[in-house]
């Protein structure tokens, strides 16, 4: 073989040959030219306007008086953004089924548009194409005054579908009853698998494998039948065939009373280091829960990421996580009240998650780890009676971020810039709101995590519902990569 290519000829020949294989790639891929540029092997992915949406916006379960209302918004983008081109068609917000009619529309960029608010609430989805797709995200609320089961609010951002999702805090233990719910907004079914790491570390659970989601359908998984008497799980969500938007629904209870209802929020897969962003303020119990679905032992060590700065918990220099499993911290008084976030360290990759009570241990919420942020993040705010508080975190060095809150219509309601310091956290209050808005933060400087967090008031009257919610500020789809990439064929010649 080598006297063979020491030939000229035959060099020559499969240089022609290698150029020839990578032509047509770049056909297959990218109907244009190739780039033979040198330095067109360093530049970034190409990146396409996204010109369609499907969101899915799920519902708690029936039971006691409540309301129900998806808000979603075709947000208004930074100047000189770029959307896909033609003439603004209406998204539509509409029950699962092919041949259901919307229940509200998003007419144009910057206006939110609401579904009727219904008392006998069904999923709902958001859905549609062209220039309003585009950063489009809608929030699913649901309110209950009463009740054995659904007392208080639940709250969740859409779900944008997908093929693998991470949930932590999750319970099959008597005092709760959650269910992991799966939609599928396509045509054809889905096939899931679910992967369960409790405290006694991995478990084999058969009936959590090859559930069907069928076409523009949903399938629940209920935790205390899949995993009965397991507490404080973990949960993988994996897509076998089709892809899926899942959500873990969570109604927890003390003794005979209820105790809240709430979504569990999705968590950031494993990394070595992870980052759980807005503790809420003020009273009531602080649970972190930190999943190690390696097969070694996690050595990881906690920062609190506090208004004043960063600082190590005593006694929690290093936390140990087994191999598999799951652990749990109470971090109430090392928190103080005060708006924080977390920053975990390991050797081992992990994910997490926060549970947050209120003072009188009758609702919670649940916010998990989160990537931070590279663009501009949206969130629709529904009414809230209480002020709502944007966490920002800088848990490295000293970032900053601009944000905006909006009306229904529009309009700017507050915008401001901000610098948080190295490894704070920087609380911003929003008023009370008898109306839903939306808000904008985008980071400008700097690693930032950020969340959004509602608590009841102190001294609450005696008929309010309260309203515990915690909602992640991820950042927002208005790019996705393009598929195809230009061969350098170039490097067929060096």
């Amino acid at each position: 073989m080598s006297r063979l290519l020491s030939d000229p000829r035959l060099r020559i020949g499969a240089v022609v040959a290698a150029m020839a294989v990578l032509a047509g790639l770049g056909v297959i891929t990218h109907p244009g030219k190739a780039d033979t540029r040198v330095e067109a092997a360093a530049a970034k992915p190409a990146r396409a306007v996204v010109n369609r949406t499907a969101l899915a916006c799920p519902v708690v379960a029936p039971g006691g008086r409540m309301t129900s209302v998806v808000n979603a918004v075709s947000p208004t983008l930074p100047e000189g953004t770029a959307t896909s081109p033609g003439t603004a068609q209406p998204l539509s917000i509409v029950p699962l089924p092919a041949t259901s009619n919307p229940v509200g529309s998003l007419l144009k960029r910057g206006t939110i548009g609401s579904s009727p608010v219904a008392v006998s609430p069904v999923p709902l989805s958001i859905q549609g194409s062209g220039p309003l797709a585009a950063g489009t995200v809608g929030t699913s609320t649901t309110t209950a005054p009463d009740g054995e089961v659904n007392r208080g609010m639940a709250s969740v951002p859409c779900q944008l579908p997908g093929s693998d999702f991470w949930f932590v805090g999750a319970s099959g233990a008597s005092d709760r009853r959650d269910v992991l719910v799966l939609t599928n907004l396509d045509s054809i079914n889905a096939e899931v698998n679910v992967s369960v790491y409790s405290r006694a570390g991995s478990a084999d659970l058969p009936a959590a494998r090859g559930i069907v989601v069928p076409a523009r359908g949903t399938s629940e998984v209920f935790l205390r039948q899949v995993a009965p008497n397991l507490r404080d799980i973990a949960l993988h969500v994996e897509s076998t065939g089709g892809r899926v938007a899942a959500a873990v629904r969570s109604n927890a209870s003390t003794g005979s009373s209820p105790a809240g209802v709430d979504w569990l929020n999705t968590s950031a897969p494993p990394a070595t280091m992870v980052f759980v962003p807005a503790v809420a303020p003020g009273g009531g119990g602080r649970i972190l829960s930190i999943a190690n679905p390696t097969d070694l032992q996690a050595t990881a060590s906690l920062t609190i990421n506090g208004p004043n700065g960063p600082f190590k918990p005593a006694g929690l220099e290093t936390v140990a996580v087994p191999a598999g499993t799951v652990r749990t911290i109470s971090l109430g008084k090392v928190l103080n009240g005060d708006a924080s976030a977390i920053t975990i360290n390991s050797d081992q990759p992990v994910t997490a998650a926060m549970r947050t009570t209120d003072a009188s241990q009758t609702e919670f919420s649940s916010i998990g780890s989160a990537e931070a942020l590279t663009g501009p993040a949206y969130l629709v705010l529904p009414v809230h009676k209480q002020p709502a508080v944007l966490q920002v975190t800088a848990p490295g060095k000293t970032g900053s971020v601009k944000f905006e809150l909006r009306d229904a219509a529009g309009r700017v309601l507050v915008t401001r810039a901000l610098d948080v310091l190295n490894g704070a956290t920087t609380p911003i209050s929003f008023p009370a709101q008898p109306r839903p808005t939306y808000l904008m933060v985008q980071q400008t400087r700097g690693t930032v995590v950020a969340g959004v967090t509602l608590m009841p008031a102190p001294k609450p009257a005696k008929d309010d519902v309260p309203q515990v919610a915690a909602w992640p500020l991820s950042t927002s789809l208005v790019f996705q990569a393009q598929l195809g990439a230009q061969p350098d064929v170039s490097a067929a010649l060096r």
